[in-house]
């Protein structure tokens, strides 16, 4: 941990760590020394890879200083990617993965096809190698995309050329919102397939697919997740998988963004409606193989029926993705809907519980929010938060224009058709319905006395003037849909304002 409070994984003498046979210790002094905080283990074949790997590295001459600054088993914070060995300069990356034991040539060409994919965005020369320690047989990805032969001289030089290390923070170079791709926000990226899908997304999508291809008559599936665990990229992804088989639709819970209507304009058999043009004459949910309904939850009973009727005379495929924690309305609380899928003849039910575009230390922050008495279970740097008060709605007006020209996105209540509201006074970037699906890198909100702590702790709101609207959860659904940094300006709220920053204050030693 630095100075300033960030966590910084460090590097480390790979030679010193290789020396330790024992699991247990092991893991110990490997967290330690590169200060860690990620709870992956490292197994004992895996130990006794590197030290074999560390032991030709020795009998070939490299000395125990240029064992020196390489970063061991690093994971990229929220996707669940894993490199072996980096080691960098300014101008170089080198990366050394090590197998146990001899697998196909294929899957080591895969892993370094994605391994070129996460490091490229580092604008450094790449050099990607792998390394089968039962046998010393070693390869390298060539600028061709083939798998290469090479001879271990040619490691061991490259490890020489490394040897001052990197003297920044690894850290610093990987940052979640590189790799991670919202089809709403980023619909070209999506659409060229530059994105890759967390282990967790990738073996749903498998057991999807699965399903599907063994499905004859009408099928359900439903894929469930807590804000930010990457259901709408896992959906959009099926789906774009399926149209090659099949005219396939998606059906979005909200109004469509400039970023859907690109992607039904550019990929083929993929079209994407609002649940709302389910009523309109001119549209036939019977010309589809293929429905995919995202958010779910929000779906009035009515549209449901009409989705299932349509599944069971049609025998198509249907797959419901949602989220119970994630409903805006009264009426979505009392339709149940979520239930209701629960209810059918599920061929396959699948979660996804790790969150990938919130860092943990702003999904930690949100969950206090929600309830004061949910405490972290480990320190949390909580530096990417920044708490505001405004005495006044001018004040607030004030810092607002600040932070919307520091490239926050301000995220507003969705207004009521019937009455104003406090926030009705603030022009917003987005309001919490329009923001259904997406996600951004920074995210400014209010909040002012029309919230409040309960006896309890848990944040509540006084009533929408929209009964069917609930304050709390619209605020819940807008702060989830930050990656990076999140501001919030408490608005003439005293006793709100205070209770926040508990959450932030630093706990007694």
């Amino acid at each position: 941990m630095s100075a300033g409070g960030h966590f910084e994984t460090r590097p480390i003498n790979i030679y010193s760590l290789s020396r330790i046979h024992e699991e247990l210790p092991f893991n110990i002094v490997e967290k330690h020394s590169s200060q860690k905080r990620d709870l992956q283990r490292t197994k004992v074949h895996e130990i006794e890879s590197l030290r074999l790997f560390v032991d030709a590295l020795l009998a070939a001459g490299v000395s125990l200083d240029e064992c020196d600054g390489f970063f061991y088993s690093f994971h990229i914070p929220q996707i669940g990617k894993e490199f072996d060995l980096l080691k960098f300069t300014d101008r170089l990356c080198l990366n050394i993965e090590l197998k146990s034991t001899s697998v196909s040539q294929e899957q080591i060409l895969g892993q370094l096809l994605k391994n070129r994919h996460y490091l490229s965005h580092l604008g450094k020369r790449l050099a990607l190698y792998s390394v089968v320690t039962d046998s010393m047989s070693c390869y390298k990805l060539s600028l061709n995309d083939e798998l290469v032969n090479v001879d271990f001289g040619e490691i061991v030089s490259a490890v020489r050329q490394i040897k001052t290390g990197y003297t920044g923070h690894i850290d610093n170079l990987f940052r979640a919102s590189n790799y991670l791709v919202s089809p709403l926000n980023n619909p070209s990226r999506f659409i060229q397939g530059e994105y890759f899908l967390t282990q967790a997304q990738e073996q749903v999508k498998k057991s999807v697919l699965s399903g599907v291809d063994s499905a004859f008559l009408s099928t359900y599936f439903h894929i469930t997740g807590k804000p930010g665990t990457g259901k709408t990229l896992l959906l959009y992804d099926i789906a774009k998988t399926l149209s090659k088989n099949g005219k396939t639709v998606i059906i979005h819970c909200g109004k469509l963004s400039p970023g859907q209507y690109k992607i039904r304009n550019e990929i083929d058999n993929l079209n994407i409606v609002s649940v709302s043009e389910l009523r309109d004459e001119s549209f036939s949910l019977s010309d589809y193989t293929y429905i995919l309904v995202d958010e779910s939850h929000r779906i009035y009973t009515e549209q449901f029926d009409a989705i299932c009727d349509s599944v069971n005379k049609n025998d198509q495929i249907c797959i419901f993705s949602s989220d119970p924690e994630q409903v805006l309305s009264a009426s979505e609380t009392r339709n149940d809907i979520v239930a209701k899928i629960e209810a059918l003849h599920l061929d396959g039910q699948f979660t996804l519980s790790e969150k990938i575009r919130t860092n943990r230390e702003l999904q930690s922050f949100i969950m206090c929010m929600k309830d004061l008495n949910h405490r972290p279970k480990v320190p949390m740097d909580y530096s990417n938060v920044v708490l505001n008060y405004a005495n006044t709605t001018q004040e607030a007006q004030y810092l607002l224009a600040y932070y919307r020209s520091k490239g926050f996105k301000f995220i507003n209540y969705t207004k009521s058709n019937y009455a104003p509201s406090p926030f009705s006074a603030y022009a917003e970037d987005f309001d919490t319905h329009h923001v259904i699906g997406q996600e951004f890198d920074k995210v400014v909100m209010l909040l002012d006395s029309s919230f409040f702590y309960d006896e309890d702790g848990k944040l509540q709101g006084i009533p929408h003037p929209n009964p069917n609207y609930l304050y709390q959860n619209l605020f819940y659904q807008g702060v989830t849909r930050v990656r990076e940094e999140l501001a919030l300006i408490v608005v003439n709220a005293p006793e709100l304002f205070e209770k926040i920053a508990s959450i932030v204050t630093p706990a007694e030693s």
